[in-house]
């Protein structure tokens, strides 16, 4: 038996590709060193801040894109492992022991990816500008600055936030979007998710994937992968390496 035993929360939404794998490679950690945690996360697998300041524990892992946590934990005195996606300004960075995903070489891989099939035109779809959408801003900033390195143009959409009621109109712009881009053209989706958009679309706009528009995500999620007619090429994050590197940091 442990002589003390100490207790870890995970401040992560498993609803989200990225914290889902991180919290899968935590536990992979707990179960290979065999270290003396008890692991705290809501039974619906949700972060929950409000009364953190209540919560009596030893260590905290928590996902440091979602800027609510990140103020939530600003003045905390229990040690903390952040877990997010880099930033080319280091000015960004949390004054704390922190495991980047590399949102540079990320896009730099799909990007090198789609000039390996010999096109010339290159398009970015992201996301809206919403605080908890920093690492998108940075994949955006990302393909900005490859293009423009090698003096291609670029084209750029973030697109709307989806939902049951706006889902039509977003896809209906979006549409309009892919029509005014010249062909052939790679594009880069910023996550899964939003490749996913661009497949459907394309089918509706009778685009042939990937001969006039080559579409490549991020994250390598196997639910949205497998949820399209036209299979989808992605690059993963290495999520779980992350997991297993901030649960090694904080054990340390």
């Amino acid at each position: 038996m442990f002589a003390k035993r100490f207790r870890i929360r995970l401040l992560f939404n498993a609803n989200k590709v990225f914290d889902r794998q991180v919290i899968a490679e935590i536990g992979d950690y707990l179960q290979a060193s065999q270290c003396d945690w008890d692991i705290f996360l809501e039974e619906d697998f949700r972060s929950r801040l409000d009364r953190l300041n209540e919560w009596d524990g030893d260590g905290i892992i928590a996902d440091y894109d979602d800027p609510q946590v990140e103020a939530s934990l600003l003045n905390t005195e229990i040690p903390v492992v952040a877990v997010g996606g880099s930033y080319q300004d280091s000015d960004h960075y949390p004054k704390r022991p922190y495991v980047a995903s590399d949102n540079f070489a990320l896009v730099e891989m799909a990007y090198k990816h789609l000039k390996s099939k010999g096109l010339q035109h290159f398009a970015y779809y992201g996301l809206p500008q919403q605080p908890g959408n920093r690492w998108a801003q940075e994949r955006e900033l990302a393909f900005k600055t490859l293009l423009n390195k090698d003096n291609f143009e670029t084209y750029i959409y973030q697109g709307h936030s989806t939902a049951p009621e706006t889902w039509s109109d977003a896809m209906e712009e979006l549409s309009i979007w892919l029509k005014t881009l010249p062909q052939p053209i790679g594009i880069i989706a910023v996550t899964d998710s939003r490749a996913r958009h661009l497949l459907q679309s394309c089918d509706h706009l009778d685009i042939k994937v990937p001969d006039q528009t080559a579409i490549i995500g991020i994250d390598n999620e196997k639910m949205a992968r497998y949820l399209n007619r036209v299979s989808l090429s992605s690059i993963g994050q290495g999520c779980h390496r992350m997991g297993y590197e901030a649960a090694h940091k904080l054990h340390r």
